[in-house]
């Protein structure tokens, strides 16, 4: 098993790798497909039409990345300059398509004719404010990533990470496996307010793969693996019991803060490994709690309970 001193830097290494391999021209592709067929093909809109570009815009993102080779810094770095590039593309799709639809026709207001397709406007103004918080920490690790590239990868490492890892990206989480997950919020309905706001953080389901002392925490894709220490992920909850789908939760590790949700299953998991004595392997198994007992006290002086009094059945 890997020592903490020799895990951090293998995982520093994976993280930049996967960050940059999960980096692709699909957008960009589809979006430059689109714009060539909207110049050259019907001048009229029909629904036939709308449909083929509006599966065109939907399914080319999701389809060619599978079909793209992993990406690397050269690909890294045209996705930064690809951003500006696919918003303008996007404008010009819609003004195109926007002036194929019969005109607006109001009596005494024939300005609007001239003011309806500039209306295109707002999709590349949508666009920007969406992905700007990526595209800025894109460009903001960019040096880092490439630091870490261009060093000598600590290879036998980072193949003891990924396979530390691959189980908890696999599936779902069980108890006969030593690792749990957690969903950080926008996560409901509830929280749709989220959505409208400039998030740089990623928001849905991360995964702990345990490994004694220390720990893997990461996206469910594989993406922002970081090493944690025993003791250093912090959590929270708002008295996650049996019977509940989920309850509140807060997280905390080395530099991230989150709002989530949590079973009260992965709760225990996460509270045992974080008080198991160190060099004792995590509980494969933690006892279950009764249910008129209070959430468990971290010995870490853990982040206060929020006063939330919501929780999910």
């Amino acid at each position: 098993m890997l020592t903490l001193e020799e895990a951090v830097p293998a995982t520093d290494y994976l993280r930049s790798q996967t960050e940059v391999q999960h980096t692709h021209l699909g957008g960009l592709l589809t979006l430059a497909v689109g714009a060539v067929c909207s110049y050259a093909f019907p001048s009229k809109a029909s629904v036939p039409w709308f449909l083929f570009l509006l599966l065109l815009l939907v399914l080319g993102p999701l389809v060619l990345p599978g079909l793209m080779p992993k990406g690397n810094l050269l690909t890294y770095r045209i996705a930064i300059l690809a951003y500006p590039i696919e918003g303008l593309l996007l404008g010009f799709i819609a003004y195109m398509e926007i002036w194929k639809v019969m005109p607006l026709d109001v009596p005494g207001l024939p300005t609007l004719n001239a003011l309806f397709p500039w209306l295109a406007v707002l999709f590349p103004v949508f666009y920007y404010m969406y992905h700007f918080p990526s595209w800025r920490l894109r460009i903001q690790h960019q040096n880092l990533h490439a630091e870490q590239l261009a060093g000598p990868a600590p290879a036998d490492h980072v193949a003891q990470i990924e396979e530390l890892l691959a189980p908890a990206l696999s599936h779902s989480p069980t108890y006969e496996e030593p690792w749990a997950e957690f969903t950080t919020v926008p996560a409901t309905l509830k929280n749709w307010k989220l959505y409208l706001q400039l998030d740089a953080e990623y928001h849905g389901v991360w995964r702990v793969a345990f490994n004694g002392p220390w720990a893997l925490v990461s996206f469910v894709d594989g993406t922002r693996v970081e090493v944690v220490k025993r003791g250093d992920l912090k959590i929270v909850a708002d008295d996650p019991q049996p019977g509940r789908r989920r309850s509140l939760c807060l997280l905390r590790w080395n530099k991230n803060l989150f709002e989530g949700r949590i079973t009260h299953d992965n709760f225990l998991k996460i509270h045992a490994w974080n008080n198991a004595n160190k060099g004792d392997a995590p509980e494969r198994r933690p006892p279950s709690r009764p249910e008129d007992e209070g959430a468990p006290k971290d010995p870490m002086q853990p982040l206060e309970v929020l006063p939330t009094g919501d929780d999910e059945d």
